[in-house]
C-alpha cells in the first residue's frame, strides 16, 4: 500500500488552521535561506504555501553562499529577536563553510520549530520539548494513520544525521522498537536491512535502498529519495511515494509546531 502523505498533511493542516485563528495577529513564520539551492527553495515555497492556506503569515530571509559565520549569525540575531518572528526555520544543509549548529544555536526554544538548536535538542532527547521534531512528527502521523505499532519491531535507520536519523532512532527505542542504525561505514548493510519490519531512511542517495533490500510486507518511510520506489512498493507492505509521502506531512508538521508553541 502506497501511503497517502497529502491526505494526512491536510488533516493536521485542518487543525493547524482552526487553532492559528485563535490568535490576535496573524503568526509569522520565517525561512532562512543561504545561496542558491533549488530543492531547498522549492520546499520553502511549498512551506509558504501551506502556511498561507492555513492564516499563518510567512517571509523568506535570503542571504549570499558567501557569507560568513560572523556576519549571518549577526543577521540571526536580528531575525530571532524580531517580535513580529514567531517561529524561525533555517534551511539545511547550509554551505560547507558555515558551522551549521553555532548558527542553529540562535534560534530560542520558543522559536524554534525544527528542534535543531542545542538547547531544543536537549529538551527532546530527556523527554522534556513540547513539540516534536517534524521528522519524528511525519512518523507518528504515518503510524497512527495506519496502525502501526512499533513496540517490538526492528526498526533499521539509514543515516545518522541531525534532521532524520539522530532523533527519529532516539524516538523509535522511546517506543519500544529494536533500532539499528546504518551508516556508510555499516557491514552487511543488506543482511540488516532485510531483516527490518520498518526501514527509515533520510540519507539522501537516490538507489541506496534496493527491493533486495527489503523484507517482505515491511513499512518503508523514505524522507531522503533513497529507496528504489517501483521496485520496493512491490515488496513493501507500506511505502512512502518520492512524490506525495513524506515532504507534505513534514511540512505541515512544522506550521502544528508554530501553533503549539505559541499555545
Amino acid at each position: 500500500m502506497i501511503i497517502d502523505g497529502r491526505k494526512i498533511a491536510q488533516r493536521i493542516l485542518k487543525e493547524v488552521k482552526g487553532k492559528a485563528k485563535k490568535f490576535e495577529k496573524p503568526l509569522r513564520l520565517v525561512a532562512v535561506l543561504v545561496g542558491e539551492n533549488p530543492e531547498l527553495r522549492k520546499f520553502i515555497e511549498l512551506k509558504k504555501k501551506a502556511a498561507q492556506e492555513v492564516g499563518i503569515d510567512f517571509k523568506i530571509y535570503e542571504f549570499p553562499e558567501d557569507i560568513t559565520n560572523n556576519k549571518l549569525r549577526e543577521e540571526l540575531n536580528k531575525i530571532t529577536k524580531a517580535k513580529v518572528n514567531y517561529g524561525i526555520i533555517i534551511e539545511l544543509p547550509l554551505p560547507k563553510h558555515l558551522n551549521t549548529q553555532y548558527l542553529l544555536n540562535t534560534i530560542p526554544e520558543e522559536k524554534d520549530v525544527d528542534v535543531l538548536s542545542q538547547k531544543s535538542q536537549g529538551a527532546f532527547f530527556v523527554g522534556k520539548s513540547k513539540i516534536l521534531p517534524p521528522a519524528i512528527e511525519a512518523v507518528q502521523q504515518i503510524f497512527t494513520e495506519y496502525s502501526i505499532d512499533p513496540k517490538g519491531k526492528l526498526a533499521v535507520v539509514f543515516g545518522y544525521g541531525l534532521l532524520v536519523g539522530k532523533q527519529v532512532s532516539h524516538w523509535l527505542i522511546n517506543q519500544g522498537a529494536t533500532v539499528m542504525v546504518i551508516t556508510e561505514y555499516t557491514k552487511d548493510q543488506v543482511k540488516i536491512s532485510k531483516e527490518a519490519d520498518i526501514i527509515i531512511s533520510g540519507v539522501g542517495k537516490p538507489g541506496l535502498i534496493t527491493a533486495d533490500m527489503i523484507k517482505s510486507g515491511a513499512t518503508v518511510i523514505d524522507f531522503g529519495k533513497d529507496v528504489d520506489f517501483e521496485a520496493a512498493s512491490k515488496k513493501a507492505g507500506l511505502i512512502t511515494p518520492p512524490i506525495g509521502g513524506v515532504g507534505p506531512i513534514v511540512v505541515a508538521a512544522v506550521l502544528k509546531n508554530l501553533v503549539e508553541l505559541w499555545t
